[in-house]
């Protein structure tokens, strides 16, 4: 495949109490939209409103919320993903959630809902620094691991992260058109 070819990246953010990272959110999309071949979109996951998913019951057995098919389509999209997010003040949120799963909020409900959209795409992730930052990171990581996104190492330089997640965007892509994604 060409790398004249216009790839999507979606910015994801409204991940936070009080959606903090949402500047930061707006800053990486401006800065990925300046790129040449680069379409971008923003996302708000928390004005989104997907809701929490029935314990027990798998997506695709229960009906689509309006909010869901609302969604898809732009996570569908995607070429790859930015999740921006606050890094927690605390332990996990009890939930009704499996021991060692909980809810973090609109990122888990949106790999829950729209797990096909992030199955063999690259997603970089950006955490805004915190004492928890770590334990965010490898959270986040393996709730993306589970849905089958492949995560770009994180780098505290926005440009670099951007290149690595172009490069596997363009990669994936290719794959997923000559052989299609099995899992």
């Amino acid at each position: 495949m060409s790398t004249d070819v216009t790839l999507r990246l979606t910015v994801l953010g409204g991940l936070g109490p009080g959606r903090a990272a949402g500047a930061e959110a707006r800053r990486l999309a401006g800065l990925a939209g300046r790129r040449a071949r680069l379409e971008v979109d923003l996302i708000d996951l928390a004005a989104a409103c997907l809701p929490e998913p029935c314990p027990g019951v798998l997506p695709g057995h229960a009906p689509e919320p309006p909010a869901v098919r609302e969604l898809r389509p732009w996570l569908d999209a995607a070429d790859g993903f930015v999740v921006v997010a606050p890094a927690p003040a605390g332990p996990p949120p009890a939930g009704p959630y499996p021991a060692g799963q909980h809810s973090a909020g609109p990122l888990q409900r949106a790999l829950v809902w729209c797990a096909e959209a992030f199955k063999a795409r690259p997603v970089a992730l950006h955490v805004r620094a915190g004492e928890e930052t770590a334990r965010a990171l490898r959270t986040l990581r393996a709730d993306l691991a589970e849905a089958h996104a492949l995560t770009v190492h994180e780098t505290d330089c926005p440009d670099h992260a951007l290149d690595e997640l172009i490069w596997w965007a363009r990669a994936l892509r290719t794959a997923r058109a000559h052989t299609p994604y099995p899992f």
